[in-house]
């Protein structure tokens, strides 16, 4: 039995949550391309009643320093009427490099080569153990009631 499917060809596409067999991955993107590669999100896990959202920075799961906004954050607080327009100066503000030192930054941080090598514990058997020199507590008993 065959199957003609070429009707079903004009309808086919690539899963966007699954990773190609090529996707290069994004600690090594240039610049360039991880500028391409980042994409602001609302930040918050539930919408917010007000329709106001968290926006990130993201490229791949990591979120960006908008330290080039203001040092240590990681998100802005954006009302409802204002989403749109800070979504598309901060894609402005991304592709004209003003968030390139965090991208690098967050490049490095996702660098497997970057990450703290776990060191095993050493087992000690009884047999490894030398006999510890210590001071006779009983002898110190004795001592005290002189």
């Amino acid at each position: 039995m065959s199957f003609d499917l070429s009707s079903l060809a004009g309808m086919a596409v690539a899963n966007n949550n699954t990773r190609a067999a090529g996707a290069t991955p994004a600690y090594l993107l240039t610049i360039e391309e991880a500028r391409e590669a980042c994409v602001v999100k609302d930040g918050n896990k539930i919408a917010k009643e007000d329709g106001s959202q968290a926006l990130t920075i993201k490229l791949g799961r990591r979120a960006l320093s908008l330290a080039a906004i203001k040092k240590g954050a990681t998100r802005l607080n954006v009302p409802a009427d204002s989403v749109d327009a800070v979504i598309e100066q901060l894609t402005e503000a991304v592709n004209a490099g003003a968030f390139d030192e965090a991208i690098v930054e967050a490049q490095k941080l996702m660098d497997p080569a970057n990450k703290p090598v776990k060191v095993e514990a050493s087992v000690v058997t009884d047999g490894d153990l030398e006999p510890a020199e210590g001071v006779d507590l009983g002898a110190l008993d004795d001592e005290e009631e002189l």
